[in-house]
């Protein structure tokens, strides 16, 4: 049985829209319920559990019923009012982005609730020989695909990030502060890892470093110790990294990884990238299962 979301706002025509949206929204797995009036919602709630409530026209009575409520989320129509309450949203904005915001924030708050994913992580490779941004794009899609039916981690591996989509709203804790303490071989430092984590609707990413130096410190043992206390850590069934970047520490993630794609443009010169990349992995003892390893080739203007 779905979950049920609420949306309540004694703007009839706004949350009417609102609902009809989210309700043929393909992202929005919730069963979505409409209340314009108070009371009604008041009475629904002293009978019924609803997973998240989206809340606007008017403020909560302190007798509120809140017990069968997961997560109120504000539907905010002043963005002064943004800054000081984490749960609020903007309301005048695309019902896209506000269906993008819920999800997002929603993800969060149960990703700080619930660990312990059942069975062996999933390691996925992006890698992009030449990196380029329809690479990092595709990648990205890839991953938030997967995020649909499996609680997916998205680690981005380039010396510099510069992607719309990897926009962060906290700045205070980057990759560069995990990276720290695993070198310096700190205890438990992997649990860590939620506090440098942004969401984008059901999928969970790492921020970026603060300075793309901070990648080149990193050896073979170290990213096998961090591949191996993420899925020691079993908080995600699939741990998706795009590899912008050629390294001991970025090759040593495919030899650990399920599956591995190669991403390249359709011009002749990657191409010949691709077969020397290939050349050089023999070398050092890495010949790619040819089972696991897929070549992805990306036409011109992706």
């Amino acid at each position: 049985m779905a979950k049920l979301l609420a949306v309540f706002d004694t703007d009839v025509l706004y949350a009417s829209r609102l609902m009809e949206y989210l309700r043929k929204s393909d992202r929005c797995d919730f069963e979505v319920l409409l209340f314009t009036r108070m009371d009604i919602l008041i009475d629904f709630l002293k009978h019924q559990t609803v997973e998240i409530l989206l809340l606007g026209g008017e403020k909560l009575a302190d007798d509120f019923p809140d017990g069968n409520i997961g997560h109120v989320f504000i539907l905010c129509d002043d963005k002064r009012l943004m800054r000081e309450r984490e749960e609020a949203i903007f309301k005048y904005q695309a019902a896209d982005r506000v269906c993008s915001e819920i999800l997002s924030r929603y993800t969060k708050l149960e990703d700080g609730r619930y660990s312990n994913c059942n069975g062996k992580v999933r390691f996925v490779a992006y890698f992009s020989p030449i990196p380029g941004g329809d690479k990092i794009s595709h990648a990205w899609a890839q991953a938030k695909k997967m995020s649909e039916s499996s609680k997916t981690l998205f680690i981005n591996l380039e010396m510099l990030p510069a992607s719309g989509f990897l926009k962060q709203e906290d700045e205070s804790r980057s990759m560069s502060e995990l990276l720290y303490y695993l070198k310096e071989g700190k205890p438990e430092y992997i649990n860590r890892l939620k506090d440098c984590l942004e969401y984008s609707e059901k999928m969970a990413f790492l921020r970026k470093p603060v300075h793309g130096f901070d990648l080149l410190s990193l050896n073979r043992e170290d990213m096998k110790r961090f591949m191996e206390d993420i899925e020691n850590l079993a908080d995600y069934e699939i741990v998706v990294f795009y590899l912008g970047m050629y390294s001991e520490a970025s090759m040593e993630v495919l030899k650990h990884c399920d599956e591995i794609n190669v991403i390249i443009s359709d011009i002749s010169y990657e191409e010949d990238v691709y077969e020397e990349w290939r050349r050089q992995m023999s070398l050092i003892g890495m010949d790619m299962e040819k089972n696991k390893l897929n070549r992805v080739k990306l036409q011109r203007g992706w």
